[in-house]
């Protein structure tokens, strides 16, 4: 950061990517400094996740190369599928455990009610909620 700012001058802030480096750089810096100086710190996650974004970087010079980019291009359009697929799985599971309260709560009440259970409490109250 530190050559680049010295080549570039004031057209080093014009990109945001360049400005991002600036910030996490300068962060991580600042914090070492209060760790080496204070000791005890509260803890900087947002920063930390701000370093991940430095690797976004790297995927912009995928571009550059046609093999690489389809290769990211795939594996972002497989990544946004297994999303999906993940968010019906959360929807269908909810359906089926509303439709599972319903239907086999009552049951299940007569059932304890009988004495099936014994010494069980918690198997009476099983199916009484979703969560």
């Amino acid at each position: 950061v530190v050559l680049r700012l010295y080549i570039y001058r004031w057209e080093y802030f014009q990109s945001n990517w360049n400005n991002l480096d600036f910030f996490v750089v300068v962060s991580d810096t600042v914090s070492a400094a209060l760790i080496q100086s204070i000791g005890d710190v509260p803890s900087f996650a947002v920063l930390r996740i701000c370093r991940v974004f430095r690797i976004m970087r790297f995927v912009h010079i995928l571009e550059l190369f046609r093999e690489l980019h389809i290769m990211m291009t795939g594996f972002i359009s497989a990544m946004k599928a297994m999303i999906w697929a993940s968010v019906m799985l959360v929807m269908m599971l909810s359906m089926w455990s509303i439709i599972a309260v319903e239907f086999l709560h009552p049951i299940n009440v007569r059932i304890a009610e009988t004495g099936y259970y014994g010494d069980c409490e918690r198997c009476g109250r099983a199916y009484s909620s979703v969560f």
